[in-house]
């Protein structure tokens, strides 16, 4: 029996007080016995979802079709759904139907791998008809049925499997490993959404570097990156990923940083087009384009004024990733830290003398341009960036009587404003 979160407990004592049996199921169990702290919490019931929402007022309808409520809980919910059986999945993703059974038994038949076909009441014994117990001391991903059977009903199963050994550290039954060799072409189906979602979670995981080789050896690779990159990786590429599914857990465990690491191992070109391919976007596309097209740039950066320039081009939070990415690609790939350190303390220096980066350092404004009639409207941008390259330069010039006399050049004079970097250089 596991220990059961009070709110949880409540929730099953009030449904088993009127005769329906309830039991905590998947995930939250199978975590729960490995020594892990679950957040989320799953329950079936015998009860009807009517009911439920009857003898648990704070419940709301999550999913009517498939009968599911849920209660929030702190950090977390609680997901209760009807014992049931399940129809044919026509579009490779949901059951056409599901139907009212009357036992656990019955329900934990629906399920994907045995070590979440695991079923506990606090007071009966626990439910594991599949030996799901079995292969979580063993360390296993196990279908419950046949694999090919699970996968055809929905192909995410695949990478879901692979994604549950990066996590647990676990291995996949042979009976699974050959199950996805012989469905892999099926993923193709699969929305990016879903690739995507479950790709993040899996380079994320602890063993990151085992389902990245998972993924490589039943050739669901080509599932995240396209058939035809993973298809064509040359000889450096693969030596690149190798490395990196020996190392990738030794960085930390952060999203973006890590998915940086997996695209930077590609060459430019085939990089972007496997982003490309699973349509990131928002600020995860920024990141991983930036790690792709700008982290070589960072590693030339050895100057005050060189890293000034970047800055202000990309803004401080960019390149705070981007140095970040360079120090994990130092822990993967075995590189020299000179360089970063050297950029620490670069910038460490420009912090420690207050000396100017953004236009908002500047010791003038747009409206100080405006209200002496040097510039308006766009020019008054243009002019204080030219500024901006020029304190980058002289950091003591970041003056209001300074700045003011260079930006009456600069509107006057093109040559002034063109020349405005070489007059610093000795």
């Amino acid at each position: 029996m596991i220990k059961l979160p009070k709110e949880v407990h409540r929730v099953i004592k009030t449904l088993e007080g009127e005769g329906w049996d309830t039991y905590a199921v998947g995930g939250c169990v199978r975590d729960s016995l490995l020594g892990l702290a679950p957040t989320d919490w799953d329950l079936a019931t015998k009860a009807e979802m009517e009911v439920v929402l009857g003898l648990l007022p704070e419940a709301g309808i999550l999913s009517e079709k498939y009968h599911v409520v849920r209660i929030p809980l702190d950090g977390g919910n609680i997901d209760i759904v009807t014992f049931r059986k399940e129809g044919p999945y026509t579009d490779r993703r949901r059951p056409d139907w599901t139907q009212r059974v009357e036992t656990i038994e019955e329900d934990l038949v629906r399920r994907d791998f045995t070590i979440n076909a695991i079923a506990d009441n606090p007071e009966r014994p626990i439910v594991d008809p599949f030996g799901g117990r079995e292969d979580l001391r063993n360390r296993l991903i196990r279908c419950v049925g046949e694999p090919e059977q699970r996968f055809n009903e929905d192909p995410l199963r695949m990478l879901r499997a692979v994604r549950f050994a990066a996590e647990l550290g676990f291995d996949l039954h042979k009976s699974v490993y050959e199950g996805i060799v012989a469905c892999r072409d099926l993923a193709a189906e699969l929305s990016k959404d879903r690739i995507r979602g479950e790709f993040q979670r899996l380079i994320n995981g602890e063993q990151a570097g085992k389902g990245l080789r998972m993924l490589m050896g039943t050739g669901l690779l080509s599932v995240v990156i396209g058939e035809e990159a993973a298809g064509r990786m040359s000889r450096r590429e693969l030596e690149n990923y190798e490395t990196l599914t020996e190392n990738i857990h030794k960085t930390m465990r952060v999203p973006e940083r890590r998915l940086g690491l997996f695209y930077t191992a590609l060459e430019e070109a085939r990089a972007l087009k496997a982003l490309a391919y699973l349509e990131y976007s928002g600020k995860m596309d920024q990141c991983l384009k930036d790690a792709v097209l700008l982290t070589q740039q960072v590693y030339f950066l050895s100057n005050k004024y060189d890293l000034k320039r970047f800055l202000i081009r990309h803004g401080m939070e960019r390149y705070e990733y981007l140095h970040n990415l360079t120090k994990a690609q130092r822990i993967v790939y075995d590189y020299d830290e000179h360089k970063i350190m050297a950029r620490t303390v670069i910038l460490e220096d420009i912090y420690k003398f207050k000396e100017p980066v953004f236009i908002e350092d500047l010791a003038i404004t747009g409206q100080d341009l405006l209200d002496a009639g040097i510039a308006e409207g766009e020019k008054i941008g243009k002019i204080l960036l030219m500024l901006v390259d020029v304190v980058h330069m002289k950091p003591n010039l970041n003056t209001r009587e300074q700045l003011m006399k260079y930006a009456k050049s600069f509107s006057k004079s093109r040559i002034s404003a063109a020349t405005r970097n070489i007059r610093f250089i000795k």
